[in-house]
């Protein structure tokens, strides 16, 4: 009796919010699917064991293969670069910043810090530093891990002034400056800070 009592009283109350159909079919759905899942745990653990069983060596592989993908596209070392830690790490940012492209030729074409580096170093920041104020507790990692990929990019390339990174790979290569691989090394160097400190 009271059971009734108290559907009647939900069913006609004025506080009760409206819903439409789109709404009830989305929240039914959505409720049905979840519970799917909970019958069927292995469907999760397979998911999260697909993400989880990619070695090192692959991951560096997708990221090369991005690199090669996204340097026809922009032109630049910056944009490839953050775009290819952005989609290899699922980063939640925008695949284009155009602003990136202000750091191309070592910024603004004047030859001072690689593109490669501007790119990787805002990958990391977007994967070590909070996206809201509430995960305040992991603030700040982005310095430490922006340093360590400063000394590492550094002891590669003596450098990560651009006139100087290309001046490098020109002592190393007689075809020219080959910024790709410039790119490749930093996401890869990018990449395995991020793996090591995840």
């Amino acid at each position: 009796m009271t059971s009734n009592k108290s559907a009647y009283k939900f069913f006609n109350s004025k506080d009760q919010k409206k819903i439409n159909r789109r709404t009830f079919f989305r929240q039914s759905v959505g409720c049905t699917s979840f519970l799917t899942l909970l019958t069927f745990p292995g469907i999760i653990t397979e998911v999260l064991a697909a993400k989880e069983e990619k070695s090192k060596e692959e991951i560096f592989k997708e990221l090369e293969a991005k690199v090669e993908k996204f340097m026809p596209m922009y032109r630049s070392c910056s944009q490839p670069s953050f775009a290819a830690l952005n989609e290899q790490f699922e980063l939640k940012a925008d695949q284009t910043i155009p602003a990136l492209m202000l750091f191309a030729g070592g910024i603004a074409g004047k030859g001072e810090t690689c593109g490669a580096v501007t790119g990787s170093l805002l990958a990391i920041g977007f994967h070590f530093e909070p996206i809201n104020q509430m995960e305040m507790k992991k603030a700040g990692s982005s310095m430490k891990y922006g340093r360590l990929f400063f000394d590492r990019f550094t002891k590669e390339f003596d450098s990560t002034r651009c006139k100087e990174v290309i001046k490098h790979q020109l002592e190393l290569s007689t075809k020219g400056p080959n910024c790709i691989e410039v790119v490749k090394k930093a996401v890869l160097i990018a990449g395995d800070i991020i793996l090591e400190n995840s």
